[in-house]
Formats: C-alpha cells, sequence, structure tokens
C-alpha cells in the first residue's frame, strides 16, 4: 500500500465515521461518538483526501506528511483512550474506539516508514543468490587450485 491509497482509504473512512458520528443514533453505540471526536475525524478524512488528490488550491499536500501525521494523532488519541480518567474528559475515547485508533496508526505507521535499506517485507526467506562461480565453472576455469 502506497502513502497515497492510504490516505485515500483513511480519508473516506474517516470522512464518513465523522460523518455518522454528527448525527444522533447512527452508529448504534458500535463507536460512541461526541461532536468533539466527530470533527477530529471529519478533519482528518478532509486531510486524507487532500493529500490523495495532491493539492488544494495550488498547494501542494504530501500524502507521506498525511501518512505520518495520522500515525501520530491516531496513535496519541489511542494512547489517551488508554489513560483512565482521561478518556472521557473531552470525547469517547475508550472501548472499540481504543482498537480502532490503535490499528490505524499501525498500518499508517507502517505505509508512512518505509524501510531504509533494499530489505523487503516478506516472509518469502532470503533470496539472495551466491556471487562465487559454481564448482564446474571453478574446475573448468582452473580458479580453484591451490
Amino acid at each position: 500500500m502506497t502513502p497515497r491509497s492510504l490516505s485515500l482509504v483513511l480519508g473516506l473512512a474517516y470522512l464518513g465515521l465523522g460523518a455518522l458520528g454528527l448525527m444522533p443514533g447512527a452508529l448504534a453505540g458500535l463507536l460512541p461518538v461526541n461532536p468533539a471526536l466527530a470533527a477530529i475525524y471529519l478533519a482528518m478524512g478532509a486531510w486524507g483526501l487532500a493529500a490523495y488528490a495532491g493539492g488544494v488550491r495550488g498547494r501542494r499536500v504530501s500524502a507521506h506528511v498525511y501518512a505520518r501525521g495520522a500515525a501520530f494523532v491516531f496513535a496519541a488519541l489511542a494512547l489517551v483512550g488508554m489513560l483512565h480518567g482521561l478518556d472521557r474528559f473531552l470525547m469517547p475515547l475508550d472501548g472499540p474506539n481504543v482498537w480502532l485508533h490503535l490499528v490505524t496508526a499501525a498500518v499508517a505507521g507502517f505505509v508512512a516508514w518505509p524501510p531504509l535499506s533494499d530489505e523487503r517485507r516478506s516472509l518469502a526467506g532470503d533470496r539472495r543468490t551466491s556471487r562465487r562461480p559454481s564448482v564446474a565453472i571453478e574446475r573448468r576455469h582452473g580458479t580453484n587450485d591451490g
């Protein structure tokens, strides 16, 4: 997944959650949302769609910056939701919201920070090949003789 596709997916998802959060009873108690949390969802959704579109009125909005910002914002929301007492201060961040924010932060962080080297993110194993010539070639050319 690229940062641009992540910004589209998160933008649409959180724009939808923010709109549903402003309608009373729309989420049927699955995710408790109040107007403050709905405003954060709407802002993150709008930012994601702007990052996907590539610019707002001539100004470029980077999808990488959005992915990194989303990782930090949703990790902070998840951490505040885990702290007992702070989770109900301004907005309902406990319960299923913690899991939603943790998963979002993890996916955004995974996409936002690619590996620094040529390492691969698969479990297929080591695909490197030996640079040494095969034994038959060594014998034929006499490179292994001592």
